[in-house]
């Protein structure tokens, strides 16, 4: 089994919902820690409910999406118009402005001999200085001049999306491996 990241969406209401976005396998995508950097908090764990130390983080949905979608539209990269767009629409329909993101780490923290707990503050502090990596994602996006072998020969489709897919697009569903939309 592959050591993920997940992300939730949990609206705080009379009845607390919590449905799936997306998760990654082995790390923590740049889009995923955009959409909780808006009022970001740790907190506990919601599939790690054992863990005392606040193991996740949660963020606000609305602003978040608004800098996502702020962040997308400064990528000059090719193919960047579809998987920006399914990411949109995704996230619009799966999500309530007032509601709170649920960054859940875990697993991707176990992988490492450090204390969950520390590393998730490490990652919380992390996300006030977040507009320079946005930026300096933006500037590694930036079209270049193809060089020789590139304008001989095409390269793949794949090849073309993955600097783009390793932002964190193109993995949206509400089925993930903890499915925790039984009304916690």
């Amino acid at each position: 089994m592959a050591n993920r990241s997940y992300l939730y969406t949990a609206s705080f209401d009379a009845a607390e919902r919590v449905s799936g976005i997306s998760e990654w396998p082995y790390a923590i995508p740049l889009v995923y820690r955009i959409l909780v950097s808006v009022d970001p908090s740790p907190c506990r764990s919601l599939i790690w409910t054992d863990h005392l130390d606040p193991i996740a983080v949660s963020g606000r949905c609305g602003p978040g999406i608004d800098r996502l979608e702020r962040f997308l539209s400064r990528i000059e990269h090719p193919e960047i118009g579809p998987l920006a767009d399914e990411a949109m629409t995704f996230l619009r329909e799966h999500t309530e402005p007032d509601g709170r993101f649920v960054l859940e780490c875990g697993e991707i923290f176990a992988m490492d001999d450090e204390p969950l707990g520390d590393q998730n503050a490490r990652m919380v502090a992390a996300l006030s200085d977040i507009d320079a990596e946005i930026d300096a994602a933006v500037a590694r996006l930036a079209p270049t001049k193809p060089n020789f072998w590139q304008r001989v020969f095409k390269p793949a489709q794949e090849s073309v999306e993955a600097p783009v897919r390793e932002l964190g697009l193109g993995y949206w569903s509400d089925t993930l491996y903890f499915d925790l939309s039984d009304g916690r």
